[in-house]
C-alpha cells in the first residue's frame, strides 16, 4: 500500500473519512467565530485550546496556529492520519522539510478513484468466475478492465500532480547544491590525501637514494 495504487482496503477509506470530516469541521468552526485563516487550509493545527479561557487568552497571539477541535476530536484526528499516511506515503498532513501538506480534495479523489478501481476488479472477477467463457460477452470484461485500470492511472496522475504541487522547489534544490558541494570537498579531499601519500612516498625514495649512495663504497682506480 506505500505507492497508494495498492488494492483498496475499506479501513483506507475509513481513516479517510474522518480526515476530510474534521477538516470541513475546522474550515466551518473557524468560519463561524471569524478566526484568522490558516496558512495552509490542509495543513491543519495541532495544539488545542482545551476549553479553558487562560490558555485561550495567553495564547491570543497564537490564536491562528490553534485547533478549533475539542480535544478528543483532535486526538482522532491525529490518529487517522497517522494511520493513513502509514498505509499511503505520497499523503503527508503537516509540512516537512521537503513538502507542504498534501491537498484534502485531491486525497479525496485519490481514494474514490482507488476505490473504483476496486470494485471494477470484483466485478471483472465475477464476471470471470460467474459467466461461462463460451457465452460470457468479450465486450463486458474488456470495458470493465478499461475502466480499472483508467481509475488506477488517473489516481497515480492525480498522486503526481500534488506531490509536484506541494513539493519545496527552493528546499530540493538547495539541497542539491548542498550535496553537490559536500561531493566536491569529498573529491577534493581525497585527491589532497592521495597527492600527500605521494609526495611523502617520492621522498621517502630520494632518502633512500642519498643514503644507498653514502653506503656505497668508493671505485677502485686502474
Amino acid at each position: 500500500m506505500g505507492d497508494g495504487l495498492a488494492p483498496f482496503r475499506a479501513v483506507d477509506t475509513y481513516h479517510m473519512s474522518f480526515i476530510a470530516h474534521y477538516h470541513h469541521l475546522t474550515w466551518r468552526l473557524r468560519r463561524e467565530r471569524a478566526l484568522p485563516q490558516l496558512k495552509n487550509e490542509n495543513d491543519l493545527p495541532n495544539l488545542t485550546l482545551n476549553g479553558q479561557p487562560d490558555v485561550e487568552a495567553a495564547c491570543e497571539e497564537k490564536i491562528g496556529e490553534l485547533s478549533v477541535l475539542s480535544p478528543e476530536q483532535q486526538k482522532k484526528l491525529v490518529h487517522h492520519q497517522k494511520k493513513f499516511s502509514r498505509s499511503h506515503t505520497f499523503y503527508k498532513p503537516h509540512e516537512t522539510e521537503t513538502h507542504f501538506a498534501f491537498p484534502l480534495r485531491l486525497l479525496v479523489a485519490v481514494v474514490v478513484l482507488l476505490d473504483c478501481h476496486s470494485c471494477f476488479q470484483i466485478a471483472l472477477g465475477a464476471c470471470t468466475w460467474g459467466i461461462n467463457y463460451k457465452v460470457r460477452p468479450f465486450a463486458l470484461t474488456t470495458v470493465i478492465l478499461c475502466c480499472s485500470i483508467t481509475c488506477n492511472i488517473t489516481a497515480g496522475i492525480i498522486i503526481s500532480v500534488g506531490d509536484h504541487k506541494t513539493r519545496k522547489k527552493d528546499v530540493l534544490e538547495r539541497m542539491f547544491r548542498q550535496e553537490l558541494t559536500a561531493q566536491a570537498i569529498q573529491t577534493l579531499a581525497v585527491k589532497r590525501e592521495e597527492e600527500k601519500k605521494k609526495r611523502s612516498e617520492e621522498g621517502l625514495l630520494e632518502i633512500k637514494t642519498a643514503e644507498s649512495d653514502l653506503i656505497r663504497p668508493p671505485m677502485k682506480e686502474e
